[in-house]
C-alpha cells in the first residue's frame, strides 16, 4: 500500500517499523485501514474483510510515497489487559478510540439465536446459563432489569477500579470465555466463530476506551447494546456534554431499535435538570409514526406519574439524520499510563 510521505510523517512512521492496523467500514460502505487513529484508503474491492488485523512493515522512500508491506504471518493484536509490547498497545488503543460507533459486531452477535447456536456447539452449560441470565425480555422489561444490565455493561474494569466486585453478567467477559473455549478447536468453523466474537469484543472495548476519553474531556459517554431473547438487540447511548458556564447540559439518551413489527426506530430523550424531558422520535414506518402521535397523551401521563414533565415530543416519519454534534475525541487527556 502506498502512503504519501507527509501522511507517513504525520502518523509517526519510521523505516523498517512493523505496525498493526485494523480493516474498518466507512459510513458510505467503503473499506478503509485504521492506523494510529487515521483512516487510509484501501483498494476496491478490498481483499480484506471488516475486522481483519494486519501486520505491516513500513518502507521509506527518499522520493515518492512510502509503502506498507503486508507481512505473511499476521497476528492478532494483544488484549488491552495484557499488552505484550507498548508500541502495539498504543496502536490498539488508538484503533479502539477512533473506531466508528456502528456496533455492528456486537449487535450481530447479540441477535436472538446467534450466540445460542455457538454455545450449543460447546459442552459448556455454565456459559449457556450465564448468557440466558444476561438476556432481557422486551415483553417484560423492568427498570430493575435494565439497571442491572447497565451496571454489568460498564465492564469489570470499572468496578475493580472502585475496589468493588464486578457483576457476574459482564458481556465482554462472557465473550472472552467463549473465545477461549472455541480457540481450543482446530476446525475452520471454530476460527470463523472466534473472528466474529473478536469483532464483538472490539466493539465493547471501543465503548470503554471512548468512555474513558470522554471523561478526560469532562463529558459523559456510555454506549451499550442490550440483548433480548424475544427481540432484536437495542443500541443505547448515554451522553452529556461538558458544562458551559453555570448552565448544566442536559443528559441525552439515544435509543436505536429494529423489529419486524415496528421497523427501525430512533428515540432521543433529553433530561433537563431532574424532572423535565424533551423527546424526539424517528420511525421508518408511517403507521408507527401515526400511532406515536395518537398515543403521545398517554406517554405524557405515564411520565407525569413518574414525576417527569414532558416539555415536547417531536415525531418524524423517516430516518434520523446524522447530527453535527456527534462525539469526537479531542487532545485533552489523551495519555495512557501502561505502568498503572
Amino acid at each position: 500500500m502506498p502512503v504519501a510521505a507527509p501522511a507517513a510523517r504525520a502518523l509517526g512512521l519510521s523505516d523498517g517499523e512493523v505496525v498493526e492496523a485494523l480493516v474498518q467500514t466507512r459510513p458510505n460502505g467503503d473499506m478503509a485501514l485504521l492506523l494510529r487513529g487515521r483512516m487510509l484508503e484501501l483498494p476496491r474491492p478490498s481483499p480484506w474483510a471488516e475486522g481483519d488485523k494486519l501486520s505491516l512493515r513500513v518502507q521509506a522512500s527518499p522520493s515518492g510515497p512510502w509503502t506498507l508491506q503486508l507481512l505473511p504471518a499476521t497476528t492478532a493484536l494483544p488484549s488491552l489487559t495484557a499488552p505484550a509490547d507498548p508500541g502495539v498497545f498504543f496502536s490498539k488503543v488508538a484503533n479502539l478510540l477512533f473506531r466508528p460507533p456502528l456496533a455492528q459486531g456486537v449487535s450481530e452477535m447479540f441477535r436472538p439465536g446467534t450466540l445460542d447456536s455457538i454455545l450449543q456447539s460447546l459442552p459448556r452449560p455454565d456459559l449457556q446459563t450465564q448468557w440466558r441470565s444476561m438476556q432481557l425480555s422486551m415483553a417484560q422489561l423492568t427498570p430493575q432489569a435494565l439497571s442491572q444490565f447497565v451496571a454489568a455493561g460498564m465492564g469489570a474494569e470499572a468496578w475493580l477500579a472502585r475496589g468493588l466486585m464486578p457483576p457476574a453478567d459482564d458481556p465482554k467477559q462472557l465473550l472472552r470465555r467463549l473465545m477461549a473455549a472455541l480457540a481450543r478447536g482446530e476446525s475452520d468453523e471454530s476460527a470463523e466463530k472466534v473472528s466474529s466474537l473478536q469483532r464483538a469484543v472490539d466493539d465493547l472495548e471501543s465503548f470503554q476506551v471512548q468512555a474513558v476519553q470522554a471523561h478526560a474531556q469532562r463529558e459523559l459517554l456510555m454506549r451499550m447494546v442490550l440483548p433480548f431473547h424475544d427481540a432484536e438487540p437495542v443500541e443505547i447511548v448515554f451522553r452529556r456534554a461538558p458544562r458551559d458556564g453555570d448552565n448544566p447540559p442536559p443528559l441525552t439518551v439515544n435509543v436505536h431499535s429494529r423489529s419486524d413489527s415496528l421497523g427501525e426506530i430512533w428515540l432521543k430523550t433529553e433530561l433537563h435538570g431532574s424532572d423535565r424531558v424533551d423527546l424526539h422520535m424517528w420511525a421508518l414506518q408511517a403507521d408507527v409514526a401515526r400511532q406515536a402521535n395518537v398515543r403521545s397523551p398517554e406517554l405524557r401521563q405515564q411520565l407525569a406519574d413518574a414525576g417527569l414533565a414532558m416539555q415536547s415530543f417531536q415525531i418524524v416519519h423517516g430516518a434520523r439524520p446524522v447530527e453535527p454534534g456527534q462525539w469526537r475525541p479531542s487532545g485533552r487527556g489523551m495519555v495512557v499510563d501502561v505502568s498503572a
